[in-house]
């Protein structure tokens, strides 16, 4: 039955010429409609063409290809592919068993009804065909998009009047409260062209586009002209409401629940399309909860006859913000000073302050107990009591109907900031109270130059982030995913730029996987988590919750990165809420709540956590949420300590390795000046030892030291990053790219840029160091530049100035002669000789401080004078670590052991072939030819 009548149409048409009148000024919109208009008509008649042929033919594979070259084309209906392509393509498929029958469907159901009834009988017909299913398993088409497919060939008829109704109408109208829910798919349409006609009764159509203008937008159009009457309604409604009999009857409560619905579709209308522009404008995070569509009426709970839509910090619903509010006698805007959990008493508090700053010519608005006819009541400059309310009142209609009220709302909210930042600092609530004031524990103005200046930002690493999420953000645009870049939608989760999450093989091995249909369900799914209805929160916990997703590896990360791409405004690129580094951690370094989780979902946490560090950090560094993650990420690892140690770290060290501290002061300043060096020398002269104490030294964290060792088959993608082989979810093989010990320290340099991270590489010579280093050895020397390597083609990658290495080169098994002149030039080379340097006399002063026989020690020099004069060089020495064996006491029989199985093995490898000279080195002969040694004795 037509609606066209009632007073709920009446009212509704008031607010939809003011949509009408907005769109017929939005110049980009006229533009946009005179286009497709202009395609609309071949387009029209080329579909009704394609329908005659179908009728005629019969033939469903023709219709098929002709319906696939048409979504093609450009107009007014390029959005039906990627929503009525797959639809009809899974209802030809179950051609393939009941051809007969779906022809005959589509002959029936295509053609333009002759009524309401007709329509809805047809849109039945197809419902009652798909729930039917096959018996082969297809997936079966959505039944959501039905009304959309049929609709669109109904539209095209010009001699009919039925609009087409795109795929999120009834969400929008239902939203709003100008459509029934609990509708079936076929009394939707009815009902949704039934409106359409009532609000334009010459041109449906029109209607419809205007509605889907409005969805598009989000635009502010003015509140509704009719909204006081909505709540006077309400109001009379309400007064006959008692405890014991609630409404009388139940005509009335239905009506009560209806006028309701309609008052809270009218406030999120009005908190959806300012929430940008009033964040943008007062700096800060918001959030619009939905109107609760009953309210306390004494001890009981009644249906609202009042509306207010609200603009929130973070905190639930009684967070302070920003308030829209209509009644039956008026308009306000101001600023509320929340309630939940308040006492009389902190209210007090507040409403006092707030009276000593009040801006001039805003006023206080005293707010009655729920269930009164008219809430508010402007009071002037002095705090009234109870809830703090501060802003201006219109009186009657005069806010209702304009467009321009939205300037006179921006205008308020600006003069009203400052007090609301003051409003969330004064509240002193319990730890887990999300309302807290962050930065009363960190002087950040102090921090965050010291962070420029030291870190330093920005870089030009920096600026390659920021121009990552500029090209992803198009991809993930409202426009870009009508089209979908999957190639580049690939880069976003599986690249560093704007953000690591890691390599994501599994998820990226699904999508590899997804035919036509499924990359189009992971379009749909990525549109409505970033643009879809709801609160952020709500979207997220979808996708997290669901297990209906297209591909496997859609996990939290991924969708916080897809979020601070997209809403960059919003969001900061801080994907995770746990551990050392995750956002709550981060709260807690500036002095915020510590406890987060108890009976929040994920996306509310991820929304609060976000939120208030967004919060603190933007007046820093404004408009650039890249710099304020930095930010945190660099205070969550800041360290009052300078890049290299004390001179006590030192010392004890060289206390420790029985050595000069000069000489490790000289090796600092050696890593200082070109960031690497290398300890070369015969085996046994303690480089390894050494360089494992020297870097502990410097970094006492472990974890920001790593140790690897190179090898004849050691390649680049052993020590960089490489594809390496894993089973995918589907128990496949898949290659992943997987980081090496130089890619993951140099991360966490990158990270952590206030502290030294030390690469040891033993036995740095035994590898073929070109192939090892591949392009990185220009970045040894190259610092401050970024290079593509072989796996990041799309991604610069450079060595951080704080990343030291420090290698060790056995000069027995190569010559430094023979080490590649590029790396040499990139490496200060260092000599550990036995005889030469601050190793010279080491094993003597090892064993006067372990009581060990000390003359062991002119043994081993006497011996190695002999050697160097064999081979005519020092580099073939026998190192003094042979002998600093705890419990060494000089027995004949140790020393021999010694001797035979670990320092003749050495130099007989290298006097091979020189049988005179290496018998003049076994065990007999040393202790012949140096009798003068009292071997038995210490």
């Amino acid at each position: 039955m037509s609606r066209t009548d009632t007073v709920d149409v009446k009212r509704w048409r008031a607010k939809y010429a003011l949509i009408e009148r907005a769109a017929e000024a939005d110049k980009d919109a006229q533009a946009l409609f005179a286009e497709l208009d202009s395609e609309r008509g071949a387009r029209n008649g080329e579909l009704r063409e394609i329908l005659a042929d179908l009728v005629a033919s019969s033939d469903l594979v023709a219709f098929k290809e002709a319906m696939n070259q048409w979504t093609r084309k450009d107009g007014p209906y390029v959005g039906f592919g990627p929503v009525g392509g797959p639809w009809l393509a899974a209802l030809v498929r179950r051609a393939e068993e009941e051809y007969a029958e779906v022809v005959g469907l589509l002959k029936l159901t295509l053609q333009t009804p002759a009524s309401p009834q007709d329509a809805a009988d047809k849109l039945q017909a197809m419902e009652a065909f798909l729930a039917r299913g096959g018996s082969r398993g297809h997936r079966a088409p959505g039944p959501g998009h039905t009304a959309y497919v049929l609709s669109l060939f109904w539209s095209t008829d010009d001699g009919g009047e039925w609009p087409l109704m795109w795929e999120n109408a009834p969400h929008m109208l239902q939203r709003l409260g100008w459509l029934e829910r609990g509708l079936s798919h076929a009394e939707r349409y009815v009902a949704f062209a039934d409106l359409c006609g009532a609000l334009r009764p010459d041109d449906p159509k029109y209607a419809a586009r205007i509605l889907w203008y409005l969805k598009e937008s989000g635009a502010f159009v003015g509140i509704a002209p009719r909204a006081l009457d909505v709540c006077v309604e309400a109001a009379e409604i309400a007064a006959d409401f008692r405890s014991s009999t609630g409404y009388g009857e139940a005509r009335r409560e239905e009506r009560a629940a209806d006028l309701a619905r309609q008052l809270r579709g009218e406030a999120d209308h009005i908190s959806d399309s300012l929430i940008e522009r009033l964040s943008a404008e007062t700096g800060l995070y918001l959030e619009a909860p939905t109107l609760a569509l009953q309210q306390h009426a004494g001890e009981d709970t009644a249906y609202r006859s009042d509306l207010y839509a609200a603009w929130i910090l973070v905190g639930g619903a009684g967070a302070p913000g920003f308030r829209l509010w209509v009644t039956p006698s008026g308009v306000a805007f101001g600023l509320h000073g929340g309630w939940e959990g308040e006492s009389d008493q902190q209210h007090r508090e507040v409403g006092t302050i707030v009276q000593e700053h009040l801006p001039r010519g805003l006023t206080f608005l005293r707010v009655h107990e729920d269930g009164r006819p008219d809430r508010l009541e402007p009071v002037g400059r002095e705090y009234p009591g109870g809830e703090t309310f501060v802003g201006r009142w219109w009186k009657g209609e005069e806010a209702v109907g304009r467009a321009d009220f939205a300037d006179e709302i921006l205008t308020t909210a600006r003069a009203l900031t400052p007090l609301l930042r003051f409003m969330t600092s004064s509240q002193r609530g319990p730890l887990d109270d999300p309302s807290l004031e962050l930065a009363a524990m960190v002087d950040l103005d102090t921090e965050v130059e010291i962070f420029r200046t030291e870190r330093p930002y920005p870089s030009e690493r920096d600026a390659w982030h920021q121009e990552q999420r500029r090209v992803f953000a198009a991809c993930l645009s409202r426009e870009g995913l009508e089209d979908f870049d999957l190639p580049t939608f690939k880069r976003i989760v599986s690249t560093r730029g704007y953000g690591d999450i890691g390599g994501q093989s599994v998820l990226i091995s699904s999508i590899n996987a997804l035919d036509a249909a499924g990359i189009d369900e992971l379009r749909v799914m990525v549109r409505n988590l970033l643009w879809g209805e709801g609160r952020d929160e709500e979207r997220i916990n979808r996708v997290l919750g669901s297990d209906d997703v297209p591909v496997q590896g859609f996990g939290e990360s991924v969708v916080l990165k897809l979020f601070a791409i997209a809403h960059p405004e919003h969001w900061l690129p801080l994907f995770t809420l746990g551990g050392d580094s995750g956002k709550i951690a981060m709260l807690g370094r500036l002095g915020g709540p510590a406890r987060w989780t108890d009976g929040k979902s994920r996306g509310r946490t991820h929304v609060e956590t976000n939120a208030l560090l967004k919060q603190t950090l933007d007046p820093l560094l404004p408009d650039d949420p890249w710099g304020q993650a930095q930010l945190a990420y660099w205070l969550m690892r800041r360290s009052d300590k300078a890049l290299m140690p004390d001179h006590d770290a030192l010392g004890e060290a060289a206390a420790e390795l029985l050595i000069e501290e000069d000489f490790l002061r000289e090796i600092q300043g050696l890593l200082e000046e070109k960031k690497q060096v290398i300890f070369y020398g015969p085996p046994g002269t303690g480089k390894t030892y050494l360089a494992q104490r020297f870097a502990q030294a410097l970094q006492p964290d472990p974890a920001k030291r790593d140790i690897v060792q190179f090898h004849p088959s050691s390649s680049y993608e052993d020590f960089f990053e490489g594809f390496r082989p894993q089973i995918d979810h589907q128990g496949q093989m898949v290659y992943e790219l997987r980081k090496g010990p130089l890619a993951l320290l140099a991360e966490a340099a990158e990270a952590d840029p206030l502290t030294p991270h030390i690469m040891i590489i033993d036995e740095i010579n035994r590898a073929n160091l070109p192939r090892v280093f591949g392009e990185l050895l220009f970045l040894l020397e190259y610092r401050s530049h970024s290079v593509k390597t072989s796996y990041r083609p799309d991604e610069g990658f450079e060595l951080p100035p704080n990343l030291y290495f420090i290698g060790t080169m056995n000069t027995a098994d190569r010559s430094i002669a023979l080490v590649d002149a590029a790396l040499r030039r990139r490496f200060d080379f260092v000599p550990f000789m036995p005889h030469d340097g601050p190793m010279e006399g080491l094993l003597r002063r090892w064993l006067e401080a372990n009581d060990g026989p000390v003359w062991v020690a002119e043994l081993v020099d006497r011996v190695n004078e002999d050697l160097r004069r064999a081979l005519r060089g020092p580099h073939l020495q026998i190192g003094h670590s042979y002998f600093m064996r705890p419990g060494l006491d000089g027995d004949e029989a140790t020393l021999r052991r010694i001797w035979d199985y670990n320092v003749y093995p050495f130099i007989e490898d290298q006097l091979y072939g020189r049988e005179h000279e290496l018998a003049q080195f076994r065990w007999e002969n040393v202790k012949a030819r140096y009798g003068q040694f009292d071997l038995t004795r210490p």
